[in-house]
């Protein structure tokens, strides 16, 4: 019996696939303590202490456009809002992986929001004023302005996205840090920072932002070692 030639050779690509797929088959990262966040996260954080009764959130765990699986890419999920003495309320999102794969993975604010009936308006790079072991001079993240479909309200949000011992700039940073670590063997974890306020408004200037970033600064600083080191790197 005659062999054609593509046949040999999709059947030889596809034993190729199949042997490095085994190969470069990722393991778990042996990576620091796992902590919960819930525990480690102070409730009171300077003038900020947690309100009992928070606003609803919009979900960190809603599948989006990167992908259609639905799988729960979190192992730790802490939402909680935070209140001053002049009323004023900040939310926060923690989202934690502790196995981050192309197929599932640390969601974009950018993508989540209009999943959830939000428009983007804005989305503008900054960075937090927390310095680390690998980021001396600040964690890049963004600052997004997100805007209800149906309604007058806004949501001004301050983000990080960390996998690894880096922080992810864009879709597509994300997905080339899970295929080196791929390559290397090994399975990183990853986490989402989330900080936002609600308002009737789109912002007049920085100022709200800056607040959300200092505030973001202030979690990091307050929270207890071993759930910090899942925060930042």
């Amino acid at each position: 019996m005659k062999i054609s030639l593509r046949t040999l050779t999709v059947t030889s690509a596809l034993f190729l696939a199949a042997l490095l797929g085994t190969l470069l088959r990722p393991t778990i990262a042996e990576g620091h303590k796992r902590a919960a966040l819930d525990g480690t996260v102070p409730k009171q954080i300077g003038e900020w202490r947690e309100l009992p009764s928070p606003m609803i959130q919009v979900d960190t765990s809603v599948p989006t456009t990167e992908g259609t699986n639905r799988d729960q890419p979190y192992d730790d999920l802490v939402s909680r809002t935070y209140v001053n003495a002049k009323g004023e309320q900040i939310m926060v999102a923690l989202a934690y992986g502790s196995q981050q794969r192309q197929e599932i993975k640390i969601h974009r604010p950018e993508l989540c929001y209009p999943a959830q009936g939000w428009q983007v308006d804005s989305l503008k790079r900054t960075t937090f004023p927390v310095s680390t072991a690998e980021s001396a001079g600040g964690i890049p993240g963004f600052r997004l302005v997100a805007k209800q479909s149906n309604g007058p309200g806004y949501e001004l949000v301050s983000y990080w996205i960390r996998i690894g011992n880096t922080y992810s700039d864009s879709a597509w940073t994300t997905r080339m840090a899970i295929m080196k670590e791929g390559l290397q063997g090994r399975m990183t974890d990853g986490v989402l920072v989330r900080v936002s306020q609600r308002s009737n408004k789109p912002p007049a200037s920085d100022d709200v932002f800056k607040r959300q970033e200092q505030f973001a600064a202030q979690l990091v600083a307050a929270t207890a070692p071993e759930g910090k080191i899942l925060l930042v790197r």
